[in-house]
C-alpha cells in the first residue's frame, strides 16, 4: 500500500470512528448542524437585565449607584459656569424637552390625551422637585422611577450639566412666583389719596 492509500484509509477510520462515537453519546452530543441561529438564548425583552456583579466596575470606569447612594452619597463637581449651563441646556433639549417640555413645565410633545399623563412630577420647576438633592437628581436621570426612564447611555459628567440646568430653571420658577406674589401684593394694598378737599358754605 502506499503512502497516499494509507493516509486514506486512516483518516476513514477516523471519521467512522467519530461518527460512532456520537451514536453511542448522542445524549451528550452537540448537534453537527447547529448554528449560532439556532442556539438557546434570551430574545430582547423577555426577561429584566441582569445587575452587575458586586464589586465590579463599569467598562467607562464609572462606580454604579443606586438611587439612594445618589441622593446620600454625590454632590455636583461642577462650578455652573455659564458654559456648564449651555452644556446643560444643549443636553436637555436632547433627552429631556419630550416629556418635561422647554422650560421644564411637563408640557413636552409627547405628554397630553393618549400619551404620557400629564403627571405633576413632569414640572420639575415645582416645589417637590426644588427639594430632592443634587445628587438625588443625578441618580433619578441615571437609574429612572417610574414613568421616567433611565439614561446611563449619558455621560456621568454631562448628568451633571443637566443637573445645573434644571436647578437654572427652578431658580427662574422661583424668580417668577416671586415677582407674581409682589403684583399681587400691590394690587391688594389700597391706594393713598392726597388733597384735603372741604366744601364750603356761606355764612
Amino acid at each position: 500500500m502506499t503512502g497516499r492509500g494509507a493516509v486514506v484509509v486512516l483518516l476513514a477510520a477516523f471519521a467512522a470512528g467519530a461518527c460512532d462515537d456520537q451514536i453511542k453519546h448522542i445524549e451528550k452530543r452537540t448537534p453537527l448542524f447547529s448554528t449560532m441561529s439556532w442556539q438557546r438564548s434570551v430574545e430582547a425583552f423577555e426577561e429584566q437585565a441582569r445587575l452587575p456583579v458586586p464589586g465590579t466596575m463599569p467598562i467607562d470606569g464609572q462606580r454604579t449607584y443606586d438611587l439612594l447612594a445618589a441622593d446620600t452619597m454625590m454632590s455636583s463637581p461642577i462650578a455652573g459656569t455659564e458654559a456648564d449651563l449651555a452644556r446643560g441646556e444643549e443636553l436637555f433639549g436632547q433627552f429631556c424637552t419630550p416629556c418635561h417640555g422647554v422650560t421644564g413645565v411637563g408640557d413636552g410633545p409627547v405628554v397630553g390625551q393618549n400619551r404620557i399623563p400629564a403627571i405633576p412630577l413632569l414640572n420639575i420647576r415645582g416645589e417637590l422637585t426644588r427639594g430632592y438633592t443634587d445628587g438625588y437628581i443625578w441618580g433619578l436621570i441615571t437609574n429612572g422611577r417610574g414613568l421616567m426612564p433611565a439614561y446611563p447611555r449619558i455621560p456621568a459628567m454631562d448628568r451633571w450639566y443637566l443637573v445645573a440646568h434644571v436647578r437654572r430653571l427652578q431658580a427662574e420658577a422661583v424668580a417668577e412666583e416671586a415677582a407674581a406674589a409682589a403684583a399681587e401684593a400691590a394690587e391688594e394694598t389700597p391706594g393713598e389719596t392726597g388733597g384735603t378737599g372741604s366744601t364750603g358754605g356761606g355764612p
